[in-house]
């Protein structure tokens, strides 16, 4: 799929550009935007603008054109001992296991066996004393991703909750994974796990904490006296694959719109 977009979209996409500053040229009616990049300063004008870069990037680049943002994204909310909006850390984390280490038990509503993985994936409630967040079923929602005597599980751990994830080893993060599947997935003489890939994010999926929709409306407020620049992101549109694609269909007409 990103092939397939970066082929539709040609070389429109640039890739390790940072954003530094987003200001108006002297007519007052463009956007200048300022770009480091990997061969240097570089410089966009635009007719409009829209941002969806993480909500703890942005508060210094859109200041000469947003003078609230600092005010606004660096916000402390004392009710919650907070600044800003948290990205707290997330390991994403890929394992692979024979099918017939699985627990062999046949599922509620006639799903069909644990070892077939038939389903979506699993999540674990704090209250369960898994560490592992939850298990996307990756071999089951797409064919083809490994031998068919194996099943891959992605996994996710880590989250506000857990935030000293971010300072394990790989070894440790990749036991307590092992560890999670054991308690909820496997038999207990399971073998290790073929690990395929794991990856920290520092900054993951922002939280929607006390405080969040006021912050969400002074944006609002400050983003109707620029127009042409829309300030957007999962921190503000909902942290869901969905929510984000369904938001920029419906917000590309909104600019659109603006253009026309």
């Amino acid at each position: 799929m990103p092939n397939a977009i970066s082929k539709e979209l040609g070389g429109k996409v640039k890739l390790e550009w940072k954003l530094t500053k987003l200001e108006k040229d002297e007519s007052g009616e463009d956007f200048v935007a300022t770009y480091d990049t990997p061969t240097g300063i570089q410089t966009i004008k635009a007719k409009s603008v829209v941002c969806t870069a993480p909500a703890h990037a942005i508060q210094d680049a859109l200041e000469p054109v947003m003078p609230e943002s600092p005010s606004i994204f660096g916000k402390i909310r004392n009710e919650i001992q907070r600044q800003g909006i948290y990205h707290p850390p997330v390991c994403a984390v890929t394992v692979a296991y024979p099918k017939s280490s699985f627990q062999d038990v046949e599922l509620a509503n006639d799903f069909g066996n644990l070892q077939d993985l038939p389903g979506f994936g699993s999540l674990n409630p704090r209250s369960e004393g898994v560490r592992t967040l939850g298990t996307l079923w990756s071999s089951s929602l797409f064919p083809d991703r490994c031998p068919k005597d194996y099943n891959l599980l992605l996994n996710y751990i880590g989250g506000s909750r857990d935030t000293a994830l971010a300072d394990l080893s790989e070894e440790e993060i990749i036991a307590e994974v092992d560890k999670g599947c054991r308690q909820v997935l496997l038999k207990p003489d399971a073998p290790e796990p073929k690990v395929l890939g794991l990856k920290l994010w520092p900054t993951a999926i922002p939280q929607y904490e006390l405080g969040h929709l006021g912050m969400m409306e002074e944006l609002e407020k400050a983003e109707a006296k620029v127009p042409g620049l829309w300030v957007c992101g999962n921190y503000r549109s909902g942290v869901a694959f969905p929510d984000c694609v369904t938001f920029g269909y419906e917000h590309a007409k909104v600019v659109n719109e603006y253009l026309k």
